[in-house]
């Protein structure tokens, strides 16, 4: 690539590339596909203090999108710790949690590929209490595991199928 947008190069993630009198522009249309996603849904985020599961390639969009929300706390939580790490090197004023400690959340996001073939985060959201958000990047199947345990629980579920949509359409915008 010839050069990156800001949010690309902030979160170090690209997914669209243009191509601008010849130069190849890398821009991240995820944040503004995440943060669409959550604004479409009737719950508050100012103040929020949220958990990312997961440090993968889409964390990093989900940090940036939610650094735009008045959010209050960030903290992220992955098997290895190592990940989480690097991410806190993009973001030095985000938390790191150990995998499986769970504490009291607002939200929480699983930013982690488990639930894809509906495999089941071994972790007790039993604590988290109710009324919380919880939010999945995956959107197939249409209810994750992790989803389906936060609506026993009382909580607030959305999968990632509009963020899916919305990033979409910042990419045919771009285009």
């Amino acid at each position: 690539l010839d050069k990156l947008s800001l949010e690309a190069e902030r979160t170090q993630s690209v997914n669209t590339i243009l191509c601008d009198d010849g130069n190849l522009i890398g821009h991240n249309t995820d944040i503004s596909g995440f943060y669409s996603a959550i604004r479409s849904l009737n719950f508050s985020m100012k103040g929020s203090k949220v958990l990312i599961l997961g440090a993968g390639g889409v964390t990093p969009s989900i940090i940036y999108a939610l650094k735009k929300m008045n959010i209050s706390k960030i903290t992220i939580s992955n098997r290895t710790r190592e990940k989480a790490e690097n991410i806190k090197i993009l973001f030095n004023d985000i938390e790191i949690l150990e995998w499986g400690n769970l504490q009291d959340f607002d939200v929480i996001i699983n930013a982690t590929s488990l639930g894809l073939n509906n495999e089941i985060l071994n972790l007790n959201f039993s604590n988290v209490g109710n009324n919380k958000l919880f939010y999945d990047v995956i959107y197939n199947p249409e209810e994750t595991n992790f989803l389906k345990k936060g609506r026993e629980l009382g909580n607030m579920t959305e999968n990632g199928k509009k963020m899916f949509i919305y990033q979409a359409l910042e990419a045919f915008k771009l285009w």
